[in-house]
C-alpha cells in the first residue's frame, strides 16, 4: 500500500498572515466531508434532491416533469432495446437458411433501432430541460445571494465569517446548485438505465448479474476514490487559492496600479504569486499520480473482474444454461451495465460533493434571513422632532471592544449639528447609530420618544440621507449616480436633479465628462470614465441633497474638496431647508464655527457640548478648544503654530 502524503500545512498558521477560516470550513466540515463512505451519501441525498427538485419546480414545472418522463422513457428505451437485441441474436443463431435467418431477425431489428432512436430523442430532449432549469437556477441563486447581501443589516459585514460565506455562497453556491441539479438528473438517468439493463439481464437469467457485478467494483472504487482526493484536496488548499486570488486581484485595480508601478513591487509581487503557485502546483502533482496509481489499480482489478465475468459466462454456456445468443446479449449487458454503474457511482459521490457547497449556500441564506430584524406594524417617525441618544454605549459585531461609552446626546428638528474630535474618537460610529445602521449594545436611541429597535427597520431609512467618509459610485450614469439617492422620486424635466448638482458642484462634474450627464462612471465600459476623488465626493453630496432626507449625515465631506469647492458645499448645506437636521463631521474645525451644537467626542464619549463660542470658553487644556487652536496657528506665523503644538 503506498504511503499517505502529509497533507501541506499552513505556513501562514498562527501569525498575522492566517486568513479567517470561515465555518463552512471547520474541521468537523473537513472530517465529514473526506470520510463519508458511500452509503452514507446516499442516505443524505433524499434532503438535497428534495431541495433541488424544490427549485426546479419553482422555476419551470413543465421542465421538471418533461426531464422525468424523457429520462424514464431512455432508461425504457435502453432495456427494450437490450432485450430486442437478444431476439436478433436467436434469430442469426438458429440452423434454419441465412436468407430465413436474416428475415425472421428483421421486426427485432426494426425494435432495436426504433428503441435506439427513441432513447437518443429522449436523452437530447432531457439534457435540452436539465439545461434550460440549470441557467433559471443559476440566475435564480445568484439574485437570491444578492438580495440577502444588500438587504442584511451593515453589521454583518463586520463579521468575518458571514463575509468569508458570502464569498463562497457567491463565487460557488449558484455555480454548484446548478451542478448538483445537474449531477441528480445524471445520476437518476444512470440510474434508470442501469435498472433497465439489469433487469434485461436478469430476464435472460438471473445468474449473469453476479457477472455483472464483479466487473464494474474495481472501476467504481477507483473513480470514487480519486474524486474524494480531489475533493480533499481542494478543500484542504483553499486557503493558498485565497492567499494566491487576493495577489492576483491587484492586477485588476485600478487604484493599485499607480503604486505598484511607483515603488516598482513588481518583483515582490511576483515572488509572492510564484510562492503559493508552487505550493499548488507541487499538490496538483502529487494527486495527479496518486490518482494515475489509483486508477490502474482500479482498471487491473477491473479487467481481473471482467474476464472473470467471461469466464462465468462461458462456463454458463458450457454447461448449457445460457444459450450461445443470449451470452452474447449479456456481453454487450455487461459493457452497457458497467459504464452505467461508473456513471451512477460518479454522479452520486459529486452530487454529495456538490451538496457540500448546497448546504453552504443554504446555510447563507439562512444566516442572512436571521440576521434581518422582522418586520414590525410600528413605524420609525419620518422627519422626528428630536433624535436622542440615551446612555448608548456599542461594540461592534464580533468585538468585545466598546467603541462608544454612556453616549447622551439630544438632536432637534432643523438644527446643524457638528461632531468633533480626533480620528477614533467615536464620531462616526455615532452617526451610523443615528442613521439605524446599528442597534445600540446598550441603551436606547429615540426618535420622538420611540425607540428604534421597536420599529420596522427599513422605516428608519426613510428620511435619512448619508454622505460616507468614503464617496461612491455604481457603474451606472452620471444621471442615475444621483437618482439612486431616491429612485422612486418623480422628477419631471430632472428640475431637482440638476437644482442637487448645481448645490453640490455636480454640474462641473458632468459638464466636463465625455458625455454629460449619459458617462458611465465605469472604466470598464467602451464610453466610460472615472472620477477623481474630489468629483465623487460631489456626486454622493449631490445624490444626498437629491434624496430630500429629513436627516443629512454629511461625514468629512469636503475631504477630497478644494478650497473653493469646499466653500461652496458648506454654503449648500448653510441654506438647507429649516426643516432638514444635518449632522457634520469633519476635522476641519472652522467649518463647525456656525453650527448650532457641537458634541465633542474623545475615545468613545462625549466630553463635551455647546456652540463654538460656548467651547472656546471653556480655554485651553480642553480638546475642542485645544484642536482649534492646532488648526487656527496654520493659518498664521510659524510661531503661532510652534506656540499652539
Amino acid at each position: 500500500m503506498a504511503r499517505r502524503r502529509r497533507p501541506v500545512e499552513n505556513p501562514f498558521a498562527g501569525t498575522e498572515n492566517e486568513l479567517v477560516t470561515p465555518k463552512w470550513r471547520s474541521a468537523a466540515f473537513e472530517t465529514q466531508a473526506r470520510n463519508t463512505s458511500l452509503w452514507r451519501m446516499v442516505l443524505r441525498l433524499p434532503d438535497t434532491a428534495r431541495y433541488l427538485a424544490a427549485r426546479a419546480w419553482a422555476q419551470r414545472p413543465t421542465i421538471v416533469v418533461l426531464v422525468l418522463i424523457t429520462t424514464a422513457v431512455s432508461g425504457v428505451a435502453s432495456g427494450v432495446g437490450l432485450y430486442s437485441t437478444a431476439s436478433v441474436l436467436r434469430q442469426l443463431f438458429t440452423t434454419a437458411p441465412t436468407p430465413q435467418r436474416l428475415l425472421a431477425a428483421v421486426p427485432a431489428v426494426l425494435v432495436v433501432m426504433s428503441a435506439l432512436a427513441v432513447q437518443r430523442l429522449a436523452d437530447a430532449i432531457s439534457q435540452y430541460g436539465t439545461e434550460v432549469t440549470s441557467v433559471l437556477m443559476r440566475r435564480a441563486c445568484g439574485e437570491e445571494v444578492f438580495t440577502a447581501s444588500i438587504t442584511v443589516p451593515v453589521s454583518a459585514y463586520d463579521d468575518a465569517t458571514w463575509y468569508d460565506a458570502r464569498e463562497l455562497a457567491s463565487q460557488s453556491g449558484s455555480m454548484h446548485v446548478d451542478g448538483a441539479w445537474t449531477r441528480m438528473v445524471t445520476a437518476v438517468g444512470s440510474l434508470t438505465g442501469l435498472a433497465a439493463t439489469a433487469t434485461t439481464l436478469a430476464l435472460l437469467d438471473p445468474m449473469l448479474l453476479p457477472a455483472l457485478l464483479i466487473s464494474v467494483v474495481p472501476d467504481s472504487w477507483a473513480a470514487l476514490s480519486n474524486s474524494r482526493a480531489l475533493y480533499d484536496m481542494m478543500r484542504r488548499l483553499s486557503p493558498f487559492r485565497r492567499r494566491r486570488w487576493l495577489i492576483e486581484r491587484l492586477a485588476d485595480n485600478e487604484e493599485a496600479a499607480p503604486e505598484i508601478r511607483a515603488y516598482q513591487a513588481q518583483p515582490a509581487l511576483l515572488a509572492e504569486l510564484a510562492k503559493f503557485g508552487d505550493i499548488l502546483q507541487d499538490e496538483e502533482l502529487a494527486l495527479a499520480s496518486r490518482q494515475a496509481r489509483t486508477r490502474l489499480l482500479g482498471r487491473a482489478a477491473g479487467g481481473v473482474g471482467l474476464g472473470l465475468a467471461y469466464a462465468l459466462l462461458g462456463l454458463f454456456v458450457l454447461i448449457g444454461r445460457v444459450p450461445l445468443p443470449v451470452a452474447g446479449s449479456a456481453l454487450i449487458a455487461i459493457q452497457t451495465s458497467r459504464a452505467r454503474l461508473a456513471d451512477v457511482v460518479l454522479a452520486v459521490n459529486r452530487l454529495y460533493e456538490e451538496s457540500l457547497y448546497v448546504n453552504a449556500f443554504r446555510e447563507f441564506l439562512r444566516d442572512c434571513a436571521d440576521r434581518v430584524r422582522p418586520a414590525v406594524a410600528g413605524r420609525a417617525p419620518t422627519a422626528p422632532e428630536t433624535y436622542e441618544f440615551a446612555h448608548v454605549s456599542f461594540a461592534y459585531p464580533g468585538s468585545e471592544k466598546l467603541v462608544l461609552h454612556d453616549v447622551t446626546l439630544r438632536i432637534r428638528r432643523g438644527e446643524k449639528v457638528a461632531f468633533a474630535g480626533l480620528n477614533g474618537s467615536g464620531k462616526t460610529t455615532t452617526a451610523k447609530l443615528l442613521a439605524g445602521l446599528y442597534l445600540p449594545t446598550s441603551g436606547r436611541i429615540l426618535r420622538d420618544g420611540v425607540d428604534v429597535a421597536q420599529v420596522d427597520p427599513d422605516s428608519l431609512f426613510d428620511g435619512v440621507a448619508i454622505v460616507m467618509q468614503d464617496a461612491i459610485h455604481w457603474p451606472v450614469s452620471l444621471a442615475d449616480n444621483i437618482r439612486y439617492g431616491r429612485p422612486d422620486r418623480h422628477d419631471l424635466d430632472d428640475t431637482a436633479l440638476l437644482a442637487a448638482a448645481a448645490a453640490a458642484g455636480a454640474d462641473d462634474v458632468a459638464a466636463s465628462a465625455p458625455h454629460g450627464w449619459r458617462t458611465m462612471l465605469s472604466k470598464q465600459f467602451v464610453l466610460g470614465t472615472h472620477l477623481s476623488g474630489g468629483q465623487e465626493q460631489r456626486v454622493a453630496i449631490a445624490r444626498a441633497l437629491f434624496r430630500q432626507g429629513s436627516l443629512l449625515i454629511a461625514d468629512e465631506p469636503t475631504a477630497s474638496l478644494d478650497a473653493l469647492a469646499e466653500a461652496r458645499i458648506y454654503r449648500s448645506l448653510a441654506e438647507l431647508d429649516e426643516d432638514t437636521t444635518c449632522v457634520l463631521i469633519t476635522h476641519r474645525m472652522a467649518s463647525v464655527r456656525t453650527c448650532t451644537k457641537i458634541y465633542v467626542f474623545d475615545e468613545g464619549r462625549v466630553v463635551a457640548e455647546g456652540t463654538h463660542d460656548e467651547l472656546m470658553s471653556l480655554g485651553p487644556g480642553t480638546r475642542y478648544h485645544d484642536l482649534y487652536q492646532v488648526q487656527a496657528a496654520a493659518y498664521q506665523s510659524p510661531d503661532a503654530l510652534s506656540t499652539a503644538s
